[in-house]
């Protein structure tokens, strides 16, 4: 461009341009000044451009949180081992983040469920027995200070909120994210809190905590309830809240709906009961759960229990906890195939491990983790023993159930228990996509929480 200096232009008309820049410069640093002054007064910043990923109002962020009930680290190994061989791999083994999370509750180095669930949704321990409570609670006898969970705290926020298990949607864990009560049992007491919760979407078990009044006043609240797979498929948006209820219990254990699938549909009825054959899957329920979260628009809050996980563990079932744990790795696959990692947390973990699962001896690859060992080189006294065994728990001689894969399930145990119990051990934290790098080191559970509610301030711009 050539110098208008040297075209003959009257200098004093650029004088006089110049002085209308300036004061219109002038005007506009007046303007943008005020403009500030007046959002200062008003208590809020000043707005600003964020970078994609970065968070803040432009950004929509959502979170998922798994969490395998009873999970310990072995479980973990187990499964990998007896789906891939030792040199298998896992969804969760994947995800690029990862940590040791330690599970004591306020009253206890042994958590139960309720407790460390209230921990990871609340951020704050409270006693064994006890759901969305602070410390000051007795269990059963005494309510403590009300917490406000991750999941009420991002639906006053306008944000989506799903809840998904395999137990009944009243047990503990699915329980700490909306209800505050002294006692977990009260399930009948927590059902009336889920209907009362405004959550977009309650998917597992639990119909017979939910008597017909109760239903009524559901529907009249806004639920759409549905009680098969094939009726959960069929809700193609969340304009309602959707109460899914597919057993009177918890859903039946993954080998037993795939059992039934498998038969013919005139057998139904008779050696497949109905209800296995038409129970949605897990990895179904978090797929269905995340398309329509998606869909919605908004951003989202969802957890997923592998509620079972944990009562395999319980019952010495080594094979189910196999096939619950493999269930849960699924269902996390199908979340991260589907979400962005630029605006979505993922974190996996375990409230507390069951029952002291081990991998014992130095089986041979081609013998796998289900046969027994023997070493050849040990004293003449040491027998043939399961390369897979308990700390407690029932073990083979003192079953109260029916294994699913029959008398091959069990697994010997040190200490005879009618019941597993929980260990101290510290558990996993996987994490995977936005914020996913604050995962690692030693955190306490309470941190799940931390983490989840700093991720999704930046969507919502709420403090």
């Amino acid at each position: 461009m050539r110098d208008r200096r040297t075209t003959g232009a009257d200098p004093a008309r650029y004088v006089r341009a110049s002085n209308v820049t300036t004061r219109a410069g002038a005007v506009l640093l007046t303007a943008v000044l005020v403009a500030t002054t007046l959002c200062v007064a008003d208590g809020r910043a000043p707005a600003r451009s964020t970078p994609a990923g970065r968070g803040g109002p432009a950004t929509a962020r959502s979170a998922v949180l798994f969490i395998g009930d009873g999970m310990g680290p072995a479980y973990v190994t187990v499964t990998r081992v007896a789906r891939g061989g030792s040199r298998g791999s896992l969804r969760m083994d994947r995800l690029p983040y990862t940590a040791l999370s330690k599970t004591y509750s306020a009253d206890s180095p042994v958590t139960d469920s309720a407790a460390a669930a209230t921990a990871m949704a609340c951020g704050q321990k409270t006693v064994n027995g006890v759901l969305g409570e602070d410390a000051s609670a007795v269990y059963g006898k005494q309510d403590g200070a009300r917490l406000e969970s991750i999941a009420l705290w991002a639906k006053k926020r306008g944000m989506r909120v799903g809840l998904v298990t395999t137990t009944t949607v009243t047990h503990a864990t699915p329980a700490a994210f909306y209800a505050t009560e002294k006692d977990r049992e009260n399930e009948a007491g927590i059902a009336r809190q889920a209907v009362a919760s405004g959550i977009d979407l309650l998917l597992g078990g639990g119909r017979k905590y939910f008597p017909d009044d109760l239903r009524t006043m559901a529907r009249k609240d806004g639920w759409t309830i549905v009680e098969t797979g094939q009726d959960l498929a069929a809700v193609a948006s969340l304009d309602r809240h959707v109460l899914g209820l597919f057993a009177e219990g918890h859903l039946p254990y993954q080998e037993k709906i795939e059992v039934a699938r498998k038969q013919p549909a005139a057998d139904a009825a008779g050696s497949a009961p109905a209800g296995e054959r038409g129970t949605p899957t897990l990895p179904e329920m978090t797929r269905w759960a995340v398309e329509r979260l998606k869909g919605s628009g908004q951003p989202f809050f969802l957890m997923v229990e592998g509620g079972r996980i944990d009562h395999a563990g319980h019952a010495n079932w080594a094979r189910t906890l196999v096939d619950e744990t493999a269930a849960f790795d699924e269902a996390i696959g199908i979340a991260v195939d589907r979400l962005d990692p630029k605006t979505t947390l993922v974190l996996v973990t375990a409230d507390h491990e069951t029952g002291g699962l081990a991998l014992n001896g130095y089986p041979d690859e081609k013998d796998g983790i289900w046969s027994t060992y023997h070493d050849p080189q040990g004293d003449k006294e040491d027998g043939p023993y399961s390369v897979l065994s308990f700390m407690s728990g029932p073990g083979t001689t003192r079953q109260g159930g029916q294994p699913p894969h029959g008398p091959e399930d069990p697994r010997p145990s040190g200490i005879p228990l009618a019941s597993a119990a929980h260990t101290g051990v510290d558990v996993a934290l996987y994490a995977w996509g936005a914020g996913a790098e604050r995962v690692h080191g030693t955190l306490d559970n309470t941190e799940v929480y931390r983490i989840l509610r700093e991720h999704l301030e930046n969507a919502s711009g709420a403090r």
